[in-house]
């Protein structure tokens, strides 16, 4: 699904485990993709040499204006040694919908500093690949599945377009609860070949009754060309956002 131009920070939003963080955001310095070599070369080498080193993905010089409400940016940056789901998600030239670009990760907040900017106070943090947890992501760029939505009914979100054919290095995927009003719903994400006959992907286990987050991965599940965000109402309200990445290579 191509959603065209039009990426600008005014139409980024930022969620960190079940809260939106973009009414206080200011913006970021890098979203981080890739491997960085270490040089082994010897005195005597006359040709450098490099072997693949470590892999850097997480999101870097994130500022947010201080808000010392419940819920602002105080509240949530404050203490760094936290994890929690985080998704970055893409608006073309408007509000994120499905189908957008999202950076996604199972993160850890690794800073929080404080200082002003231009005599606005501002918090710093830094967030970076929770490699402790249980991730088997390999890639963070990938789709919105549910832009920030509240959901008082069983449904199913739109169909999102991959344009890519069936893959079997397995996936990521986010899903953040921002608001509740005694939600009880199951959540999952389907496939499907052909946009119409579709098949269960994977579960979450929350179930929208609280704010929070949650990350599930695959190391090598195969996965159709077509997604979708699905949920199965109990009873209740809350407010949801689905992001989804797939696998670029096999974990190992």
């Amino acid at each position: 699904m191509a959603l065209g131009k039009g990426k600008i920070e005014r139409y980024a939003r930022i969620y960190v485990g079940g809260y939106d963080l973009s009414g206080d955001a200011r913006t970021f310095s890098n979203l981080e993709n890739g491997f960085d070599e270490v040089e082994f070369t010897g005195w005597s080498d006359a040709v450098k040499q490099y072997v693949e080193g470590y892999r850097s993905v997480g999101v870097r010089g994130f500022q947010a204006l201080m808000n010392d409400d419940t819920g602002g940016s105080l509240d949530i940056l404050k203490d760094a040694d936290v994890d929690a789901a985080l998704s970055v998600c893409f608006g073309s030239n408007a509000v994120p919908a499905a189908g957008n670009t999202s950076y996604l990760i199972d993160s850890i907040q690794i800073s929080a500093g404080a200082t002003f900017d231009s005599g606005a106070g501002v918090l710093q943090a830094d967030f970076l690949i929770d490699a402790a947890g249980a991730s088997n992501g390999t890639n963070p760029l990938g789709y919105v599945l549910i832009p920030s939505t509240s959901v008082s009914s069983t449904g199913n979100g739109a169909s999102v377009d991959t344009e890519s054919g069936t893959t079997t290095t397995g996936y990521s995927a986010n899903l953040h609860i921002l608001a509740t009003s005694s939600g009880n719903f199951a959540f999952k994400i389907q496939d499907s070949s052909n946009n119409s006959d579709w098949a269960d992907l994977q579960s979450f286990s929350i179930d929208g009754s609280a704010i929070a987050s949650e990350h599930i991965s695959s190391a090598s599940t195969s996965c159709d060309r077509y997604l979708r965000f699905v949920r199965t109402r109990t009873g209740g309200s809350c407010t949801v956002v689905c992001t989804f990445a797939r696998n670029n290579y096999v974990t190992t």
